[in-house]
């Protein structure tokens, strides 16, 4: 018979004092495994969560086509302009920036302040 098929050896030899020893140190690997692993399901669950929320923001925003806020600031008047698409409100960006630096009067839908 090969001798990693003998188990009459092992602990056996160190008695109750090994089995106890050995018993300690499984409840010790047994807490930290235990303490380590719950912070990394932690960890990744709390990442899933926020990759979840940004699929949902990117869903409201280009499937079901919500729209962005424009907003230009200037003391306590605030101009808000709502636009479909990333693309279109870069466009709106970039048109009122223009109109803010000639001096033209802007077009606003809407009026805070």
């Amino acid at each position: 018979m090969p001798d990693f098929l003998d188990f009459d050896g092992g602990l056996d030899d160190l008695g109750v004092v090994g089995t106890i020893i050995a018993a300690i140190l499984l409840v010790i690997v047994a807490i930290f495994l235990a303490l380590v692993l719950f912070n990394v399901i932690a960890i990744a669950l709390e990442l899933l969560l926020v990759v979840l929320l940004l699929l949902a923001g990117v869903f409201g925003r280009v499937v079901l086509r919500r729209p962005w806020i424009v907003q230009a600031r200037s003391g306590d008047m605030v101009l808000e302009w709502p636009v479909v698409g990333w693309l279109s409100s870069r466009r709106k960006i970039a048109d009122v920036a223009g109109q803010l630096r000639s001096g033209a009067q802007i077009d606003a839908p809407r009026r805070h302040g």
